[in-house]
C-alpha cells in the first residue's frame, strides 16, 4: 500500500545556497502536476512568493567567494591556540626540571589571557590572538619557553591563521558591504512554513481523493526528501569524524 505522507527532511541542515537551490526545485515539480492548480493554487502562489527572496539570498551568499578559507583559518588558529593551551596544562603537571622554568612562563601567559579565547566571538577572538601574541615577543624568554617545550611551531602557525583571518574577515566586510544584506535566516524559517502547508495540503488531498496524480506527487517528493536525509546525513558524519566539509561544493537538487 503507497503512503499518503512525504518523507521529510530537515531543512536547516541546509546552507544558504543549498536552501536557495532545493525550494525553486520542488515548485518546478508542483508546478508539473494539474491536481496542484486546481486545488493548492493559493498555497502554490505563497511559496513561490518566496522566490525572489531567494534570489537575494543566493547573491547575497555567492557575492563573496572566499567563505570556504575563512572558515579554514578559523579553524586553524582554533586548533592551534588550542594546542598551546593543552600543552601548558600537561606541562604543568610534569615535575621536570628541565621543564619548569618553561612551563611557569606558559601557566602565567595563559593565566592573564585565560583558556577560552577559541570559544570567543570573531573578532573578539582575533584581537585577545594580536594581545597574545604582542606579550610573547615582548616578554623577555617567552620565545625561548615555547622552543624548549617544542611549541613555537605551533605558536607560529597560530600567528599566522589569525592575521589570515583577520585579512580575510576584513575582505569580507569591505566587499559585502557593497550589497543590500538581507534577513536569511527570517526568510528560510517563512519558507519552511510555506513548503510544510504545501505538503500538509497534499497529504490531506491525497488521502481524500482517488485521483492518482497525489500519490505520484507524494512519491517523487518523497525521493527528494529522501536523497536529501542521505546527503544532509553523510555531510554530519563526516563532520563528526573532523572532516572539512566547509569547501564542498553545495547539495543540489536530484534531477530523476
Amino acid at each position: 500500500m503507497d503512503t499518503l505522507k512525504i518523507e521529510r527532511f530537515r531543512f536547516d541542515g541546509l546552507k544558504n545556497v543549498e536552501f536557495t537551490l532545493v525550494v525553486p526545485h520542488i515548485v518546478n515539480i508542483l508546478e508539473k502536476y494539474p491536481v496542484i492548480e486546481q486545488q493548492l493554487k493559493n498555497r502554490l502562489d505563497a511559496l513561490k512568493g518566496f522566490l525572489p527572496d531567494l534570489d537575494r539570498i543566493e547573491a547575497q551568499e555567492r557575492k563573496w567567494n572566499k567563505a570556504g578559507l575563512l572558515n579554514e583559518a578559523e579553524r586553524a588558529r582554533d586548533a592551534y591556540v588550542n594546542t598551546l593551551i593543552r600543552a601548558e596544562r600537561t606541562f604543568a603537571r610534569i615535575d621536570a626540571s628541565e621543564y619548569r622554568e618553561a612551563s611557569g612562563k606558559l601557566t602565567a601567559l595563559f593565566d592573564k589571557h585565560k583558556r577560552d579565547i577559541a570559544d570567543d566571538r570573531n573578532v573578539a577572538e582575533t584581537q585577545r590572538i594580536y594581545d597574545l601574541i604582542e606579550d610573547v615577543e615582548r616578554t623577555d624568554g617567552m620565545i625561548n619557553a615555547l622552543t624548549a617545550l617544542a611549541l613555537l611551531p605551533a605558536y607560529n602557525a597560530m600567528k599566522e591563521a589569525n592575521m589570515r583571518f583577520d585579512e580575510l574577515w576584513q575582505q569580507r566586510n569591505a566587499e559585502l558591504g557593497t550589497i543590500e544584506r538581507v534577513d536569511s535566516k527570517a526568510i528560510r524559517s517563512d519558507c519552511v512554513k510555506a513548503v510544510n502547508a504545501m505538503y500538509e495540503g497534499i497529504e490531506y488531498w491525497a488521502s481524500e481523493s482517488e485521483n492518482q496524480e497525489w500519490k505520484t506527487l507524494i512519491s517523487e517528493l518523497s525521493r527528494l526528501g529522501s536523497y536529501y536525509k542521505q546527503q544532509i546525513k553523510a555531510r554530519t558524519t563526516r563532520r563528526r569524524n573532523k572532516e572539512n566539509t566547509g569547501n564542498e561544493p553545495p547539495i543540489k537538487p536530484k534531477i530523476d
